[in-house]
């Protein structure tokens, strides 16, 4: 080996020619050299593979010329072994693949020496007679033309002015072709070739339409299974890569392969069949018209897969779930179409789902290891693989097709399903209903599922019974509060029967249920359980030995202080020191998780009771936290983590002490120095995949683990509630903290990369902590000069990001910047300041507006060339949505900067109020940009109010007619826009046609329950209809009841923001005892104090401020007033009621 480098005596022209000539004694000692080498680079001694690979690299640096040639010569000696040829390959495709410039040696290769290796490598593969060896070569092929076909890039060209290597294609296309082939095995390598240079040929191999039609037809004429295989997987590709126009001929030949996966299938050649399965998934997730015609000809290819995922025959379990993937895949790309055309498709993939669920394991050793393994315990994932499966299609069949096209197939199915005897079928019939339950919208179909479930908790078999249970969960998360209401009194003595189920798994599982059910449970409706429940959790964790039990008691306990709150404190001074206990104990391998909530617990137990009693044991549990040691992999990472962030929530303020410690590991995650130590002191992870490599600002290149992009997202969200929470307390860590982030905020080049994910969250704690510092600097007595500074340096820094491309993170960026400028305070913003930043927002807004005149005039032209197409691959309905929608939003964004300033800095603003007035204008005359002009009014009227009136004209009109706009975007904003303008006096002239337009909203159709755009637009205009009703109530048309049709829509609790304050408004319009609220002779009382116990502790709608206004209302009515109202409470607001009034 030390001889090899070497063969300096043989130059590359000369080795060259003598290739070309075929003649090679002259390299017959540099041959054998070589298989020497790549003999050694496989040897299983360490210390020779090593010397080998040192030589290797030499060879690349010192000859890559040489290197190449030898490699190839030893390809083409014949008594070189097959493995050391295979290895060849290998190097010879990375050889060719670009990269790094040290790695990538073919282009270090004179052109003459380049054309003679491309010449060799076509003579190498026509001639090998090992299909697996010619294969290999065939990916060396592949890999060159990738570089020297390049039609962006045609440096690596081998003649120039062609397609880079003319010499090709004829060759591969005459070994493709089963007719001209040198062999059998020869055609299948070269179709396998010709389908892996599409992605780089496609233009020449599809102009090619003798050849490629020949090729076709012959190989799908084969006798040979291969061919017809290889061919297969040569048109999907096409159609993978290519535009419907060219792929457009082949759609006759889906039939064709139908044929070949038939046939497949009766041989049983699985392995085949599963290749080509996934080819077709392939081309339904990104072509899925291929199939249209075929389909609405003779349903195939849906029959044919339902058939192998029904088929118990098949060998491969895997073979069936890919068999349904199809169908739901094809199902979730063309659900309007199959709806409207062929709507058996939907039963036909229900089906297909419900016959899988069906294969559940059913021995007593394996009900034996369903019940004694966790859910968290290696295997789960595992037994019961095409169950699952079943599982996880339905749901996506329930969420694309949804339930007014799927109910009555699902439903008859279920009932179907269900009333056999089997258990497995009762089993899967409740699986089918735990996983679509989400998507039923009829109370009346929520209720039978509910008693379905019910009436199978005492099932004798545990699965049966675990499943029930599951579903009860399932049902109480995604029909809450609804559900928890109507069926407290019967479901939650189920669930704690079942607490006590024989089979521990199903104890756990009622326990999991119950904390699904429990936390949307009204806290006066669990204050009537939670006595008989904390005696039997108690008992559970005192004497269950098994993890999953002691785990979910845990959460459950968990889930009542956070219902109950204060009132837990009878329970504190118990379960406290059992937790304690757990963390103390629980340090076994198996019991990370279990160690984990129990800190959740204490910290959940901390903000129901509030810190005086918590902060004690606040200290404790901080500590203990800090000293856990955990892998990049523990389980117990989250949970710490999200403790933390409760601890300091309950504390606020009093965090601080504990802050210091918790930041050095922050700190440390966030830092982008040492990576390259970082990632070496990650070890163990054998995966390529795990690393990212990056480019430091030193120009060094390091591989980064992907643990560290998770290490500073958890970071940063721990930043942001340190700085949310302790709000002007965080005054003394924000330097430290800036010096930490500014880094992120400004990363550039590869470093930009690493911190992409993490800068949008960033920038919004940059914003938080100039929150604190303006309110630390209050509380301090001093000025605002540390806020001023921090906006400095994050604007600069953050528009820098703003000349990016990526949408998704310039919405991030803009959005942060705007909430910098909001934080900030008044009086920090100047005239010039404004005058800068609003010119900076205009020219990105006008970048935004030519990107999407772009992205649209690019529509334009793909829909008109989609019309001289064969109509099966028209475009349809499910194609139809705003290409430009991300644009859009970002313009939303870089308004919000706007109206940032105007709030911050009003009068400051109101030379730049005129190219507001101009841009509004412009854009509400297009469709595209009518919200975003909206958006612009709002800020305008909300923040510079009568200062804005000047620009009323441009925008009124618009707006007014926006209120009963088809888009519910437009109509949230207008309808926002009069909910602003109702207070200002000049409004007066208007508001008799906003209330009729208002009015007309709110009595409209109420909107389906998932069209959450609606919705939140309806919503507004309540709140609107509100506010005149408030502000210009003298004004109402007569035919208008206005109050009265605002109390019908209420509470509101879609758009969260919008409910709060009119809750709110509410609760101090009752304060005040405004008639027209509460009615002639108070009318309307009953139904007002009705909506006041409904919101009361419904944190989400309602602030903790109006919580106290709610309180003092029903403290202060007399109690006959009281009695006289209660005929309008349900029973769980009655119970609210008489716990506020019996409240200290």
């Amino acid at each position: 080996l030390k001889k090899f480098w070497f063969c300096g005596a043989v130059g590359f022209g000369q080795a060259a020619s003598l290739l070309s000539e075929g003649t090679r004694s002259g390299l017959i000692m540099a041959d054998q050299q070589m298989v020497e080498l790549l003999t050694a680079l496989q040897n299983p001694d360490n210390a020779v593979r090593q010397k080998a690979e040192t030589m290797y690299q030499q060879a690349k640096q010192g000859n890559p010329s040489e290197l190449m040639v030898n490699l190839i010569a030893a390809l083409a000696r014949a008594d070189v072994a097959e493995n050391v040829k295979r290895h060849d390959c290998v190097l010879l495709r990375q050889l060719m693949s670009k990269g790094t410039e040290k790695d990538f040696v073919y282009a270090k290769v004179p052109l003459q020496g380049q054309q003679q290796i491309a010449a060799q490598l076509l003579t190498l593969f026509e001639n090998e007679a090992n299909p697996k060896l010619q294969k290999k070569i065939g990916d060396v092929i592949a890999k060159l033309a990738e570089y020297v076909c390049d039609k962006d890039d045609q440096r690596g060209s081998l003649q120039p002015g062609t397609n880079g290597w003319p010499a090709l294609l004829p060759v591969v296309f005459r070994l493709a072709n089963t007719a001209t082939a040198k062999s059998s095995e020869s055609c299948e390598s070269a179709l396998t070739l010709l389908k892996d240079l599409v992605s780089t040929l496609k233009n020449d191999i599809t102009n090619a339409q003798a050849e490629l039609g020949a090729i076709m037809q012959n190989g799908l004429g084969s006798p040979e299974v291969k061919h017809k295989v290889a061919v297969f997987f040569l048109i999907c590709e096409i159609v993978t890569e290519t535009e419907k126009k060219i792929y457009a001929p082949l759609l006759n030949t889906v039939g064709a392969l139908v044929g070949v996966l038939t046939q497949l299938a009766q041989a049983k050649d699985e392995e085949n069949l599963s290749s080509c399965i996934q080819c077709f998934i392939d081309v339904a997730t990104v072509e899925p018209d291929f199939f249209k015609a075929q389909l609405q000809a003779n349903m195939e290819p849906a029959t044919f897969m339902a058939t192998v995922a029904r088929s118990k025959e098949v060998a491969d379990t895997g073979l069936r779930s890919q068999a349904l993937e199809w169908l739901v895949s094809y199902l979730e790309k063309k659900t309007k179409w199959i709806t409207k055309t062929i709507p058996k498709f939907t039963g036909l993939t229900l089906e297909a789902c419900m016959s899988v669920m069906l294969e559940v394991e059913d021995s007593e050793q394996d009900l034996k290891e369903w019940m004694e393994r966790m859910d968290d315990e290696e295997g789960e994932e595992d037994a019961d693989e095409l169950f699952h499966s079943g599982e996880e299609c339905i749901d996506r069949v329930a969420e694309a097709v949804q339930m007014e096209n799927l109910g009555a197939s699902l439903f008859q199915l279920i009932g179907h399903f269900s009333s056999q005897e089997a258990w497995q079928a009762k089993h899967a019939a409740l699986a089918a209903v735990k996983q679509t339950v989400e998507y039923v919208e009829e109370q009346s179909h929520v209720d039978q599922m509910a008693q379905l479930l019910m009436a199978h908790m005492e099932h004798p078999h545990p699965r049966v019974r675990f499943t029930a249970l599951h579903g009860l969960g399932q049902l109480a998360n995604d029909q809450s509060p609804h559900f928890q209401e109507n069926s407290h009194a019967t479901v939650v003595p189920v669930l704690a029967r079942k607490m006590d189920d024989p089979v521990d798994r199903v104890a756990a599982m009622a326990m999991s249920a119950f904390v699904s059910y429990g936390e949307e449970l009204d806290n006066a409706l669990m204050a009537g359980y939670a006595n008989e429940l904390m005696m039997k959790l108690v008992s559970k964790l005192q004497q269950s030995r098994h993890r999953g039990v002691r785990e979910e008691a845990i959460t459950s306990i968990a889930v009542i202080a956070g219902v109950i709150e204060k009132d837990f404190s009878a329970y504190y001074d118990q379960i406290m020191p059992m937790l304690k206990q757990f963390v103390m104990t629980a340090t076994g391998e198996k019991e990370n998780r279990l160690r984990g909530k129990a800190f959740e617990c204490m910290s959940l137990l901390g903000i129901a009771v509030g810190k005086e009693k918590f902060l004690p044991d606040a200290r404790e549990a901080i500590t203990a936290m800090m000293s856990t040691q955990v892998e990049a992999d523990d389980v117990q990472r989250e949970y710490i983590k999200e403790a933390s962030e409760r601890i300091c929530t309950c504390l606020k303020k009093d965090f601080a002490p504990f802050l210091p410690p918790l930041l050095q590991g922050v700190f440390k995650n966030l830092s982008l120095e040492n990576l390259g130590q970082e990632a070496a002191a990650q070890g163990g992870d054998d995966d390529e995949d795990a690393y990212v490599q990056v480019t430091t600002g030193d120009g060094k290149v390091v591989n980064v683990h992907t643990q560290k992009f998770e290490d500073m997202m958890q970071a940063v969200q721990l930043l942001h509630t340190f700085c949310t929470e302790m709000e002007g307390g965080y005054y003394d860590a924000i330097q430290d903290t800036a010096k930490v982030l500014l880094p992120i905020l400004s990363a550039q080049d590869d470093m930009n990369m690493l911190c992409d994910e993490v800068r949008g969250m960033a920038l919004q704690v940059w914003a938080l902590m100039i929150k604190s510092a303006r309110l630390g600097a209050q509380e301090r007595g001093q000025p605002n000069t540390l806020a001023r500074e921090l906006l400095s340096s994050g604007l600069q820094a953050a528009f820098q990001q703003l000349k990016g491309e990526d949408t998704e993170q310039l919405q991030e960026v803009a959005a942060g910047i705007a909430q910098c400028i909001k934080n900030v305070g008044e009086g920090v913003l100047g005239g010039a300041e404004i005058n800068d930043l609003a010119g900076k927002v205009f020219g990105l807004l006008d970048e935004s507006l030519k990107r999407t005149e772009k992205i649209l005039m690019d529509a334009a032209k793909t829909k008109l060339e989609a019309a001289a197409l064969p109509q099966e691959l028209a475009d349809d309905e499910d194609e139809e949505q705003d290409p430009a929608e991300a644009e859009d939003q970002l313009r939303r964004n870089y308004e919000e900067i706007l109206g940032g300033m105007m709030k911050v800095s009003p009068n400051e603003f109101l030379p730049a109020m005129q190219t507001c007035t101009e841009r509004i204008k412009q854009w509400l005359s297009h469709k595209s940009t009518k919200v975003v002009g909206l958006y612009l009014a709002c800020d305008m009227i909300e923040n510079l109010k009568e200062l804005s009136e000047p620009a009323w004209p441009a925008f009124m009109p618009t707006l007014f007619e926006g209120v009963l706009d088809s888009d519910p975007d437009v109509r949230t904003v207008a309808a926002y826009a009069i909910n602003l303008a109702a207070p200002l006096a000049k409004f007066a002239e208007a508001t008799p046609d906003a209330f009729r337009r208002v009015a007309q909203h709110v009595g409209g159709a109420k909107p389906k329950k998932r069209d959450d755009k609606s919705k939140v637009a309806l919503d507004n205009a309540v709140a609107a209809l509100l506010s005149l009703a408030k502000e210009k109530g003298q004004l109402c048309p007569p035919e208008i009841n206005a109050w009265d049709m605002v109390l019908s829509k209420l509470p509101l609790k879609d758009d969260e923001e919008e409910a709060k304050k009119v809750h709110e408004k509410i609760v101090d319009l009752v304060l005040a005892q405004n008639q027209g609220l509460l009615g002639a002779n108070n009318a309307n009382l009953g139904k007002v104090l009705s909506i006041l116990a409904e919101i009361y502790k419904q944190e989400n709608i309602i602030s903790k401020e109006a919580d106290e206004k709610i309180l003092n209302v029903f403290k202060m009515l007399p109690q006959n007033i009281l009695q006289g109202a209660a005929a309008s409470f349900t029973q769980k607001q009655q119970k609210k009621v008489e716990k506020m009034l019996t409240a200290s």
